[in-house]
């Protein structure tokens, strides 16, 4: 038995001697259709070009179509030249290389996992526009690259295809790429902007974790998810604009996001995990949609820790638009006793404070509700005047009254305005157009809110 495993394994080897071959200083593989992929360039130094026919020692000539896996693993290369003919570049084929650019080819097909896995100079990529496949962590810890463009057609980014490429500045995303696992950007710390395809129906764990410059974020009016962490620590982000698609935020989505100044969640969500807002030191009011029902433990409380670690609340008021008072779930993720804390240790005192010093304002039919709802009784300053808005503001939108109508423009797609009543009420809500704008019909006359990007303003309807 022992002896036939020997001679199959002396067999398979002899093969695979038989099928390689050596041109022009690399080794190659025949495929055994007339083609064949780079088998080994270990080996290679400064600047390599591939040729696109190359020929085994009999002179039979093959077409070179593919580089094999682990191909220039390690190898001390400056630039590589890659054919037209090439169609696949295999797994972790230039992985821990020294590798600075490389010119890809039209006809490219697919770059397979880990492709350019730690390619620490890698700082030229323009990815060819016939490309259909980018595989997982293809250009993970490739610390150099600063601009990326994915050519259409392309429709999923896998997990952490661009993590902790941390001198990635500029990211174009094609209209066919909707598809996204998780970290795909993670750690990108100079990424400025980040403009999500309409499409995409999820934001998956980690998406932009600890992109801190990241002060620019559009996300699509498709959207319906944003999933544990997919921006914390995205310190850059000062507003942020939900679309009115979103119907489910999970935990510490935008945990620590230090600079962001206020948070309206839209009506289309119903579920919210927890710590979603997580040590936000600069939001001091919050809007919660009218439809939200769920809310994990720790989701609005936003504090700063000062230099004695003691905690000083910085939020001030909470409106919520909900006329039944939303109930709180554990969900495995913060400690199993309801609260508004999360999972810092606070002090009795501090969260005293925090109950008297929050004011939560509600319906007015919804007084009574909240003030015998579990947790939400626990506040000092319960009113009924919850339209969800602060003072009136100026906002870069521009917002027009005619007679009967209001018309918004100079918005981000995806962007949901929402019109409030002076009792309140909301009377009428639309997202942005790819035209940017918002035009609403029939309103009677009176005095209105617009609300819209985060900000308010009021207008009269003649």
């Amino acid at each position: 038995m022992k002896l036939s495993t020997c001679i199959l394994t002396c067999a398979a080897a002899c093969a695979l001697q038989a099928s390689a071959f050596e041109y022009e200083g690399l080794e190659y593989e025949d495929l055994g259709d007339g083609t064949a992929q780079l088998y080994s360039a270990a080996s290679a130094t400064g600047e390599v070009t591939i040729p696109a026919t190359v020929y085994d020692t009999d002179g039979n000539a093959y077409t070179v179509v593919a580089l094999r896996k682990s191909s220039f693993r390690d190898a001390q290369v400056s630039r590589v030249n890659l054919p037209e003919t090439l169609r696949s570049i295999g797994s972790s084929a230039f992985a821990h290389s020294s590798v600075k650019y490389i010119k890809f080819n039209e006809g490219l097909e697919t770059i397979d996992r880990n492709a350019f896995y730690n390619c620490k100079n890698l700082d030229n990529v323009v990815l060819p526009s016939t490309l259909k496949e980018l595989g997982e962590m293809a250009f993970i810890y490739c610390e150099s690259l600063m601009k990326i463009a994915i050519p259409e057609g392309i429709t999923t980014l896998g997990m952490a295809t661009f993590k902790e490429c941390t001198r990635l500045e500029t990211v174009e995303l094609p209209s066919t790429l909707t598809n996204f696992e998780e970290q795909a950007f993670s750690t990108c710390y100079s990424l400025e902007s980040m403009v999500v395809p309409e499409g995409t129906t999820v934001i998956p764990e980690s998406f932009c974790y600890q992109c801190t410059q990241l002060s620019d974020l559009q996300l699509p009016s498709t959207v319906e998810e944003i999933r544990n962490g997919a921006f914390a620590l995205c310190y850059g982000l000062e507003h942020l604009n939900l679309p009115n698609s979103v119907t489910t935020l999970l935990n510490g989505a935008f945990a620590n996001c230090y600079n962001l100044q206020e948070v309206v969640v839209p009506s289309s969500v119903r579920t919210m995990g927890s710590d979603i807002f997580y040590q936000n030191a600069s939001v001091k009011t919050i809007t919660l949609g009218e439809n939200v029902e769920v809310m994990g433990y720790g989701t609005l409380g936003t504090w700063e820790v000062l230099s004695d670690n003691s905690h000083q609340w910085v939020l001030t008021d909470i409106y919520s638009l909900n006329p039944v008072p939303p109930h709180f779930e554990y969900d495995g993720f913060a400690r199993p006793e309801p609260d508004f804390f999360s999972l810092e240790e606070f002090t009795e005192e501090e969260k005293t404070r925090f109950y008297e010093s929050v004011t939560l304002h509600v319906p007015d039919a919804a007084l009574e509700a909240y003030r015998t709802a579990s947790l939400w009784n626990e506040f000092r300053n319960i009113v009924g005047d919850a339209v969800g808005i602060s003072s009136p503001t100026t906002i870069p939108a521009k917002v027009k009254a005619g007679d009967g109508n209001l018309h918004v423009s100079g918005l981000a797609t995806g962007t949901a305005a929402m019109v409030y009543n002076t009792a309140g009420c909301l009377v009428a809500t639309s997202t942005a157009s790819t035209s940017g704008s918002v035009h609403f019909d029939s309103l009677p006359a009176g005095i209105y809110m617009v609300r819209t990007a985060g900000k308010s303003h009021k207008v009269m309807v003649r």
